[in-house]
């Protein structure tokens, strides 16, 4: 069912043929006087409506499943196949594809897709031709992989893991006019996104296939698989087994959980911080800030948060990638120690920093976690806020300081009765209004405030209950990072115990 748009008219007189034209170029193509001009074998360019069964899969398309296929066959079923595709003689593709040769679906078939497996797939459900534009230089030329990337991105309804798919299919293909793979720069060139967006594409393929798979299915997303992607082994390795059983140790605390990447990650280093004290060896995974943009997007990407600024991203090396915001300043510290000249005088020692200072520095930033903890719908689970609300009952000497900071963060977070002016009577307020929610949100800001006044105080030691405020804000939604003066006092305690 091959019906090629209608081959060039007989030109007019006065325009350089007239009749005589027409029967040269019937002669020099071959064609006897019984034969139409359709007869000629469709060329590149041309606009061919087609029997769907006529045309292959192509394997290079990186969709793993088709979806949202209902409404498209229903569309289809209506009205037809509205924008064509783009299909390759599939010899013509086997002959400059021979790696991919195997890997066809349907060899003996004429033809063989190039973007288009959507309407091709509605076309076949719907029994309707499927228009195509005929595009073998793709084949011959070596683009095939850049018209797939470039009409995915054009395209929604790809998920990351199909999009990554997509690049490293690029990222794979051989220079058109050099033996040699593309670099990366090329690859970012061709592939229309920005050099950060690429690596952290590519870096999710390198995740466990459970991570990769939640990614593909919406259950992760790109930003946390990506920040999931950074997490490393002792030997500061992302691909190794050890590296992999951290990164899935990761997305199960967050799936199972409902724990941030970042908290899920404090949470994982606790983990090993306490299998260190316990005399097991720790596999303790690298902090690593949350991923930002660079100053450069696109349309579609995420801008990089306000007052932040955008990272350096360093394009990947071979046998070890640089992901985006990362950096090797360790090799280059050690380089310039070897080669210091013993001669050059030393730089002056660092001025002594009060430790007073970093308990109020700490202090501030776990209040700061604390008011954006308060902010979640979900703060705490509720035999966590029964803890501290006993705790604080049976310290009633502390309910007067915790109630006045518990109230100062709810009135900031316009939680409650805002009239209420002292902690008194916004809290009877509370009591009074029957609203379950407030009321158990009001009691735990009051047993967290409780723990946060007596980890600021000045002048006395941290004890337990100190570090499980800390270790509770860590592996909270907060997602809070001690400070190093904190971890200080954790470790330090943890020692008095052994």
């Amino acid at each position: 069912m091959t019906t090629p748009l209608p081959r060039p008219k007989r030109k007019k007189k006065g325009e350089g043929g007239g009749s005589g034209t027409l029967r040269a170029d019937r002669e020099k193509a071959g064609l006897t006087g019984s034969q139409d001009i359709h007869a000629l074998p469709p060329e590149d360019g041309e606009l061919l409506e087609l029997d769907p069964e006529t045309i292959s899969p192509n394997p290079m398309n990186m969709r793993l499943e088709l979806r949202d296929m209902d409404s498209m066959i229903a569309d289809v079923g209506e009205r037809g196949v509205h924008t064509p595709g783009i299909v390759m003689h599939t010899k013509v593709f086997m002959e400059c594809y021979p790696q991919w040769a195997s890997s066809v679906k349907h060899p003996d078939r004429t033809f063989i897709l190039g973007p288009g497996h959507r309407r091709h797939a509605a076309a076949l459900a719907t029994d309707r031709v499927m228009p195509a534009v005929l595009r073998d230089d793709l084949a011959r030329d070596r683009r095939v992989e850049e018209e797939l990337v470039s009409e995915n991105n054009s395209r929604a309804g790809l998920s990351p893991i199909e999009q990554a798919l997509a690049i490293d299919l690029l990222r794979q293909r051989v220079h058109e006019d050099e033996d040699r793979a593309l670099s990366f720069d090329e690859v970012v060139e061709r592939a229309g996104y920005t050099a950060g967006t690429v690596s952290k594409y590519l870096a999710l393929l390198k995740l466990p296939e459970e991570v990769q798979q939640a990614i593909h299915v919406g259950d992760l997303s790109m930003r946390a698989g990506y920040s999931l992607s950074l997490l490393k082994d002792a030997d500061g390795k992302k691909e190794s087994p050890e590296a992999h059983a951290l990164q899935l140790r990761g997305w199960q605390l967050m799936r199972d959980e409902k724990l941030s990447v970042e908290a899920a990650k404090n949470r994982m280093a606790l983990e090993g911080q306490q299998q260190f004290h316990a005399g097991k060896s720790p596999a303790a995974p690298v902090a690593v800030p949350e991923p930002r943009e660079e100053s450069t997007t696109q349309a579609g990407e995420d801008q990089a948060p306000s007052g932040e600024t955008p990272k350096q991203v360093t394009a990947p090396s071979e046998g070890g990638e640089a992901a985006p915001g990362e950096t090797a300043a360790a090799p280059a510290a050690v380089a310039v120690i070897e080669t210091t000249d013993d001669s050059a005088p030393a730089a002056p020692p660092a001025p002594a920093v009060d430790p007073e200072a970093l308990r109020k520095a700490a202090a501030d930033q776990r209040d700061l976690a604390c008011r954006l903890l308060l902010a979640e719908e979900r703060y705490a689970k509720g035999a966590e806020s029964n803890t501290r609300l006993v705790t604080v009952v049976l310290n009633p000497n502390e309910w007067k300081q915790a109630a006045a900071k518990a109230h100062g963060w709810l009135i900031e977070l316009k939680k409650g009765p805002s009239s209420k002016k002292r902690p008194t009577d916004y809290f009877a307020a509370v009591a009074a209004s029957e609203d379950s929610g407030l009321m158990q949100r009001a009691a735990f800001a009051i047993g967290l405030a409780a723990d946060e006044v007596r980890a600021a105080q000045p002048d006395r030691e941290w004890d337990a209950r100190d570090v499980a405020h800390v270790q509770f804000l860590a592996t909270s939604r907060a997602s809070y990072q001690l400070s190093e003066w904190e971890q200080q006092q954790v470790e330090l305690l943890s020692r008095g115990k052994q």
